[in-house]
C-alpha cells in the first residue's frame, strides 16, 4: 500500500514542478533543439487574446463570441493519452486514451520570441458525471458538469471541433455532433444539422487531415491584447 501511495505522490509532485524540472534538464543538455530551448524559457508577459481564430481550415470562437453569433464554434474535443488513477481511492496508475469535451473560454497567442504557440483555455466537462453513451451509441454531455479547472489549456492544433445540440427529451443532456471544417468566419453560411454526423461509437469520430503535425495554417480574426500573470 505504501508503494502505491508513493507512486501517486510522485506523479502529483512531477506535474506540480514540471516547469522548473524541464528548464533545469534543458540547461544541462547541449544536444536539445532550439525549439526545446526556447520552450524552456518563459514566454513574453504580453500576450494577444483572440475571440476567434481559423486554424487548419476550421474556425473556432470563444464562448462569449458564440453567444453573440448565429453559429456555434466554441465546442472542442481532444483525445488525451496519460497515466491516471481511475478514482480518488485508486492507487494504481493506468495508461488510457480518453476523449474530453469542452467549451473555449479564451484563445491565447503565447510569444516565445522566435515562434508563437496558440492555446485554447477551456471549460471541460467531467467525464465521470457529465458524459455518457446512450443505447444507440451516441455521446451525450451535461454542459453544467464541469471539472479539471486546474488543467484548462490545450494547444489549438490538438483541438477537434464539435457541436452540442440540446436533447429535447431531457433538459440535462446535449448530443455531441462532429465538427464541420469551414475556413473563414462567414456567419451567413448555411449549416444543415442533418448533414453533420453524430459523435457516436458506431461512426468514425473525425476525418483526419492529411497535414504535417508541425504545419498549422492560422488566420487571426480579431483580438484584445492582454497580460499573462
Amino acid at each position: 500500500m505504501h508503494d502505491k501511495m508513493n507512486e501517486k505522490w510522485v506523479l502529483k509532485e512531477h506535474n506540480k514542478n514540471f516547469s522548473e524540472w524541464f528548464k533545469e534538464k534543458v540547461c544541462q543538455d547541449d544536444s536539445v533543439s532550439n525549439t526545446i530551448k526556447w520552450l524552456s524559457y518563459e514566454p513574453k508577459c504580453n500576450i494577444l487574446t483572440w475571440s476567434a481564430y481559423d486554424i487548419n481550415k476550421t474556425s473556432f470562437y470563444t464562448k462569449s463570441k458564440d453567444d453573440r453569433s448565429t453559429m456555434q464554434n466554441s465546442g472542442v474535443m481532444i483525445v488525451a493519452e496519460s497515466m491516471h488513477f481511475s478514482s480518488s481511492k485508486d492507487k494504481n496508475l493506468v495508461m488510457a486514451s480518453t476523449p474530453y469535451f469542452g467549451v473555449i473560454e479564451e484563445i491565447w497567442e503565447v510569444d516565445y520570441i522566435v515562434f508563437k504557440v496558440l492555446l485554447f483555455k477551456c471549460k471541460w466537462i467531467d467525464i465521470n458525471n457529465g458524459v455518457k453513451i446512450d443505447e444507440l451509441g451516441f455521446t451525450l454531455v451535461d454542459l453544467c458538469k464541469l471539472a479539471y479547472t486546474d488543467k484548462p489549456f490545450i494547444m489549438a492544433s490538438q483541438a477537434k471541433k464539435v457541436f452540442y445540440v440540446k436533447d429535447h427529451s431531457t433538459e440535462r443532456w446535449s448530443v455531441v455532433l462532429q465538427g464541420k471544417n469551414v475556413h473563414g468566419s462567414d456567419e451567413n453560411q448555411d449549416l444543415d444539422i442533418s448533414e453533420i454526423p453524430p459523435f457516436s461509437t458506431n461512426v468514425p469520430t473525425f476525418i483526419e487531415e492529411n497535414e504535417e503535425d508541425d504545419v498549422h495554417v492560422a488566420i487571426r480574426l480579431d483580438h484584445e491584447e492582454g497580460i499573462w500573470d
